[in-house]
């Protein structure tokens, strides 16, 4: 995922686990500083994951672009569903 990409495909990710349109959502900036996510989204030689409480959601980004909400995968190619 590129760099701004991350801060998307969160938003989007807990918006697609709400059912709801992306701005209907809080500010991510309000739970997390989003230019620590592009930062974090930039280390491409180290594993990571991190994870942070987004509206009433458990959000969790790793290294290779995974993002689970509630322990969910959220697959952004898929009509923004989430894999079972």
């Amino acid at each position: 995922m590129t760099d701004p990409d991350i801060v998307t495909e969160i938003v989007e990710a807990v918006a697609a686990a709400d059912g709801v349109d992306p701005t209907e959502l809080d500010p991510l900036y309000e739970y997390i500083n989003p230019e620590a996510l592009v930062i974090l989204a930039k280390q491409e030689r180290r594993e990571w994951s991190l994870t942070f409480q987004f509206s009433d959601h458990q959000v969790t980004v790793s290294h290779d672009s995974r993002i689970l909400v509630d322990g969910v995968a959220y697959s952004p190619d898929v009509s923004n569903s989430f894999d079972a």
